[in-house]
């Protein structure tokens, strides 16, 4: 079975077993902070007015997925259109690889106009996404994912962002040394991005040293983290950088970082962070942090849905998600939070 998990940030996607907030047949509560967010505005005047979109996401409380929902239900709510979030989640508020088919099947159920989904499992959820075609219901997915035939997919830049991060790192410790990169999940992106920050700390002009097939956190959290981090300091004692895929490595790397007696020698960059990371960067534990904005995934994903919706014929399009942005002590404090770059809104769960 072909997993694509994105583990992309901390959190809570890599294990299936995760206990989330709350379940339906149809949705799931808790999003986002869940009553202190304001109810969502549809502007009924526009070109997708009364038009409804089925979002079946992953599971509840994950930062970048959070920011997803957000962007595309801003992007969708302007248009006229009315979107609800469902989570691929089983009556004991845990992942269910088939809970994404059956949640596509009750949004067909229920003639909705579009369905978009975060898939956690290409082949878990490929019955479901037949279905909606079958049924000629566009259907979306972020991730440019070749073995799910639908509407249209957002691609996230992975590759693009690993070599960012990579080649702005190794601009940061002057273009000479050692570096390394702690790996994820063998998932699609996080491979993909870590592809890419092999080539950029390469091009950068660094020297690479162990192998981050090697060197992978595969429970996705930070004390797994920091004992593959340890592990890597003590082969490699005189590193110079040292690239992760995410924030949570990120906490686990730092951590050992100080237990080696290398805080403020090696240079640690995550390619993938959050507002916990840019609080590192500018304490100066981080190096640099590669900013998603998944706020402009999500609108990107709104756009594609709004051009089939208006009559553009599409059959597996791909849209590029933007690229985001490199943070360092030099512009730090430019950073906004995702939540104050969009006025988060209460998703309903149901229509």
């Amino acid at each position: 079975m072909k997993r694509i998990l994105s583990a992309l940030v901390t959190g809570g996607l890599a294990a299936l077993s995760l206990t989330a907030c709350a379940t339906g047949s149809t949705g799931s509560a808790g999003q986002e902070g869940g009553t202190d967010l304001k109810q969502a505005q549809v502007d009924t005047a526009g070109p997708l007015s009364g038009k409804r979109v089925l979002y079946v996401d992953g599971v509840p409380g994950n930062a970048l997925l959070d920011g997803l929902a957000q962007g595309l239900a801003a992007e969708l709510n302007a248009a006229g259109a009315s979107m609800v979030r469902v989570f691929q989640l089983n009556a004991q508020n845990q992942i269910d690889l088939a809970a994404g088919s059956q949640r596509i099947n009750e949004g067909i159920a229920q003639h909705v106009d579009a369905i978009v989904t975060f898939p956690l499992d290409a082949n878990a959820i490929r019955p479901g996404v037949a279905a909606a075609r079958k049924a000629g219901i566009p259907i979306f997915t972020f991730q440019a994912l070749g073995g799910l035939d639908v509407t249209g997919k957002v691609a996230f830049p992975d590759e693009a962002r690993g070599a960012a991060t990579g080649k702005a790192l190794a601009e940061s410790a002057g273009g000479s040394g050692t570096a390394t990169v702690l790996s994820g999940i063998p998932t699609d992106n996080i491979e993909a991005a870590v592809r890419g920050a092999v080539k950029g700390l390469k091009a950068g002009g660094l020297t690479l040293v162990g192998s981050p097939n090697n060197q992978r956190n595969l429970k996705d959290d930070a004390p797994e983290a920091q004992r593959v981090a340890q592990a890597i300091f003590q082969k490699h004692p005189d590193l110079d950088a040292l690239v992760v895929y995410n924030s949570a490595s990120a906490i686990g790397a730092i951590a050992a970082a100080k237990q080696a007696g290398l805080a403020g020698k090696v240079r640690i960059a995550t390619m993938a962070g959050e507002d916990t990371t840019i609080a590192q960067v500018k304490s100066g534990q981080l190096a640099l942090s590669y900013d998603l904005d998944g706020l402009a995934y999500g609108k990107a994903m709104g756009g594609l849905v709004q051009r089939a919706l208006t009559g553009e014929k599409l059959d597996n399009a791909i849209v590029q998600a933007p690229l985001g942005r490199i943070y360092t002590k030099d512009n730090v404090a430019d950073y906004v939070p995702w939540t104050k770059r969009l006025n988060y809104v209460e998703i309903p769960s149901t229509f």
